[in-house]
Formats: C-alpha cells, structure tokens, sequence
C-alpha cells in the first residue's frame, strides 16, 4: 500500500517520494516492512533533451524505518550526476 506520494524538488530537477507499507514472510516469520523510495530525474549535461531517471529505496521493519531514515535521507544528499573529464 502507498502511505504518502509526494512531488519534492526544483523544477529543473523534479523527483518523487512515496512511502509502501507491506508485509512479508522471511523465514516463516510475518514482518511488517516499509520502503521509502526516491525518483530523481537528472538532466543529461551534454544533450539537455535527455534525462535519466534515479530509483533509490530503502526497505526496513516498520520498527526500525525511522530510525534509519536519517541516514538513507544524507545519503540521498550526496547523490549528484557526474561532471568533468569521467562523465560520459
């Protein structure tokens, strides 16, 4: 189940959030899990016509969620497309 969709970001960056809720049996045990993803929509340096789109998700109990969701979200921060000689 979606828990919450949202539009974040600049226009010349727009990305996606959305929350799932689900259950899942590991080892034949139920836990109940949350994933929160993240869609980036990143322009194409060389040909500004092009973009490429980002998924990024992180999935743990709903117990532990929010307790890594701090980190998940810095390191969300240090995504960034590649520029200079490497970038292709």
């Amino acid at each position: 189940m979606v828990a919450d969709r949202r539009e974040v970001g600049p226009e010349d960056a727009p990305a996606l959030t959305q929350r799932l809720a689900f259950s899942a049996v590991v080892d034949a045990t139920p836990r109940d899990l949350v994933q929160s993803q993240v869609y980036l929509s990143l322009v194409d340096t060389l040909d500004p016509h092009k973009r490429a789109l980002i998924r990024l998700a992180l999935t743990a109990t709903a117990a532990q969620h929010d307790a890594v969701l701090g980190d998940f979200q810095d390191f969300l921060r240090t995504v960034r497309p590649e520029t200079g000689e490497g970038a292709r």
